[in-house]
């Protein structure tokens, strides 16, 4: 194998890596961050938790002020399910909203939700 060929592989070689890299890089800074129920906070809004229910289909718990909603995504809006009451949106409220919350109790939150929703 000429000199010129070992050279151009790896070349290749290194370019692939470096784009694998980048990939990775951009879906866990970038893509993560939403895709994977990180938080995203504004001024004055911060989303608490989210769940994919279906393509294009999300549950959120989100944080306006001092008040906790659950809101339904689809392609077609938003739509707000509930606004939860102090004693439910006691544990959220104590938590820091740069810390992750436990996805048990935005479960059984959620859970409790639907439930009265079915009453």
């Amino acid at each position: 194998m000429p000199l010129e060929e070992i050279g151009s592989l790896l070349w290749a070689l290194l370019v692939t890596c470096l784009i694998l890299v980048l990939a990775y890089w951009f879906t866990k800074r970038v893509v993560g961050r939403t895709a994977l129920g990180g938080r995203w906070k504004g001024r004055h809004l911060t989303v608490l938790e989210q769940i994919t229910v279906g393509k294009e289909q999300k549950l959120l718990l989100v944080r306006m002020g001092e008040r906790l909603y659950f809101l339904a995504v689809t392609p077609g809006g938003v739509t707000t399910l509930r606004e939860l009451s102090e004693e439910e949106a006691a544990p959220w409220m104590t938590q820091d909203p740069q810390t992750t919350g436990g996805s048990d109790s935005f479960v059984q939150a959620l859970r409790r939700v639907l439930e009265q929703r079915k009453r």
